[in-house]
């Protein structure tokens, strides 16, 4: 999906206001970086600042390399023994939670990027169920002014997974970028232009219970 992000699009806004698409790959790119820096037990500091990865000319080709980092980095046999340890999250935490939380995080991002770009977004029904799944065990601490998430946002009856999702993060599913003419969101709902509900909110979740 991220490749087919026009680079004329880059400095659209994104329903993750304040942030640009261009900001939002460089905190994806950056928090690839940074899990994996965690997974191997190494400082993730040294593997890049948050949100501060350098995207250079090609973005697609530093959100690749980011992304094969990560694969890899959590895909060694012994990670469901590790503790992973970020300043993006509350404490030492198992590594499976970790990784749930960062896998939430750059999917609810990757919709970001998507419908500020008007590039198709189809994820598989089985990653969409399982980031749902976590999503439904949000805490409301969690929500509101300072927190990672937006109140929930409107849900309606038939609505499918992906737009019941995306409204559990605060996420306006019908959101549209200013200006644009497309009426067809990756969401699955047609919806007029409208802003996001509140400030920018990134998406880690503060609690390990609900990660649980």
């Amino acid at each position: 999906m991220i490749a087919q992000v026009p680079r004329e699009r880059l400095g659209d806004p994104t329903p993750c206001s304040p942030w640009i698409v261009r900001d939002l790959l460089k905190h994806m790119v950056s928090a690839n970086l940074r899990f994996a820096a965690a997974a191997r037990g190494d400082d993730p500091d040294a593997a890049c600042a948050p949100d501060e990865a350098e995207l250079g000319d090609d973005p697609v080709t530093s959100f690749r390399g980011s992304e094969n980092v990560v694969t890899e980095a959590f895909g060694v046999p012994d990670l469901a023994d590790r503790r992973l340890v970020l300043e993006e999250l509350p404490g030492p935490m198992p590594a499976p939670v970790a990784v749930g939380i960062h896998v939430t995080d750059v999917f609810v991002h990757g919709w970001d990027v998507a419908v500020a770009t008007g590039v198709p977004f189809t994820p598989p029904e089985d990653l969409t169920a399982a980031v749902l799944d976590r999503a439904s065990r949000i805490p409301d601490v969690a929500r509101g002014p300072g927190g990672p998430f937006g109140p929930v946002a409107e849900i309606r009856s038939g609505d499918t997974e992906l737009t019941r999702l995306l409204g559990l993060v605060g996420r306006d599913p019908g959101w549209t970028c200013p200006g644009g003419d497309s009426d067809q969101h990756p969401s699955g709902r047609h919806g007029a232009t409208s802003e996001p509900p509140g400030p920018h909110r990134r998406t880690l979740l503060p609690s390990v219970p609900s990660m649980r």
